[in-house]
């Protein structure tokens, strides 16, 4: 019988950059994880382990993943593969400059339902523009006003979200998505080289 949601737990103390330069490098730090594809077998409570190494490039996207340590199951891993495949990372950089790294990254699958929230969010390119942004809705200038000015100038900048499951973001961004109560907005939240304000709607879905 297939199992519910999978969801992957990032072991970040086993995340290495593999170096192509001598110059000091930040690693790439993981946003969002993809859905992964379910199992048949039993997944024991601690979860089923595997070992990938992960080309994550400039623009933050991956460019290839190559299985390093099989989770047992090889049809699995083959499906796996491809889902890691649309992670999205904030990218490495060295001297500030972004670019593409090899991690390897040792990855622990555990079987959760899905968390689902209705959001809206405001996207800017900066903390500086966030933090503005913010300080207005703060001072009761109206979320959903602010919004769709936003998409009438760049539709890039206002995002409507709608049912969105949170539990592929990384665990900063998602329990602070946990503790945003029904109509509040967020403060500011870093999502890849940028930042967004959140919005939760009023009714989460059944």
């Amino acid at each position: 019988m297939i199992r519910t949601v999978l969801f992957l737990t990032i072991l970040l103390a086993g995340c290495s950059a593999i170096p192509q330069t001598e110059t000091p490098i930040k690693p790439p730090e993981l946003v969002k994880s993809a859905r992964l594809p379910p199992i048949l077998s039993v997944v024991p409570g601690e979860g089923m382990r595997f070992n990938v190494k992960i080309l994550v490039l400039k623009d933050g996207t991956v460019g290839d993943v190559k299985l390093l340590e099989s989770s047992g199951d090889a049809e699995w891993d083959s499906l796996a593969l491809h889902s890691i495949m649309k992670w999205q990372f904030v990218p490495a950089r060295a001297d500030g400059r972004p670019m593409d790294v090899w991690v390897r990254q040792p990855l622990v699958v555990q079987l959760r339902d899905p968390i689902i929230r209705v959001l809206d969010g405001l996207v800017s390119a900066t903390e500086h523009e966030a933090d503005s942004l913010y300080s207005l809705v703060e001072h009761g200038m109206d979320f959903d006003s602010l919004l769709r000015q936003a998409v009438q100038v760049s539709g890039e900048r206002g995002r409507a979200l709608g049912a969105v499951d949170i539990s592929v973001y990384a665990p900063p961004l998602r329990d602070e998505l946990l503790r945003l109560r029904e109509g509040e907005v967020s403060r500011p939240l870093r999502f890849g080289d940028g930042f967004i304000l959140y919005k939760r709607l009023k009714k989460d879905p059944a």
